[in-house]
């Protein structure tokens, strides 16, 4: 009876000795995988076609190469990290409650906020287009002061209109039919 009660902690220490295991091995195949598709977004970015004597400062695949380099240095970081025994604690439990059901209304606005983009492109353009997405989707999170979530939106509008739009040289169009008197 004794051998009985003195192995039942060493069962449960191996089942979670096991169970640790089994989840370093899990964090290391996704962060294998992590190092697997940042090397393929590198060598797909070669095969993008930039016209042969463009004007542009930056072509087509600066983005896609930043993306890459930076995928691969932060995995190869947390891989190397794995390999020297650096992992994370699992969480003890989530940070939701589980006795509210979903809120309807942000979520509808959310949603409401991104198919807004369909329609608000073509008529007004992309930088008013981001600042009705983005003035929404700031309100139905929570956000405090509309007046400050319109002029963020339209900051990040101008600012990726001219980023995009100017200097890579993409298709994003600055007014559209019911903006188009600005002259941009």
């Amino acid at each position: 009876m004794s051998t009985a009660s003195a192995g039942a902690p060493e069962q449960g220490a191996s089942a979670a000795a096991r169970a640790e295991r089994s989840a370093r091995i899990e964090a290391m195949i996704f962060v294998g995988l992590l190092v697997v598709l940042a090397v393929g977004v590198l060598i797909s970015t070669t095969t993008i076609r930039e016209p042969p004597g463009s004007t542009n400062t930056l072509g087509a695949r600066v983005v896609p190469y930043a993306v890459g380099v930076l995928l691969l240095v932060s995995s190869l970081a947390v891989l190397v990290g794995q390999l020297r025994g650096r992992f994370g604690h699992p969480e003890g439990g989530e940070d939701i409650d589980l006795e509210h059901g979903t809120a309807w209304i942000p979520t509808g606005i959310l949603a409401l906020s991104f198919l807004s983009l369909m329609v608000t492109i073509p008529f007004l353009g992309w930088p008013l287009g981001v600042t009705i997405l983005f003035a929404g989707a700031s309100l139905a999170l929570g956000a405090k002061r509309w007046w400050v979530a319109v002029l963020i939106g339209l900051a990040m509008g101008v600012v990726t209109q001219l980023v995009f739009g100017t200097l890579l040289g993409l298709s994003l169009p600055p007014t559209g039919t019911l903006t188009s008197w600005i002259g941009i």
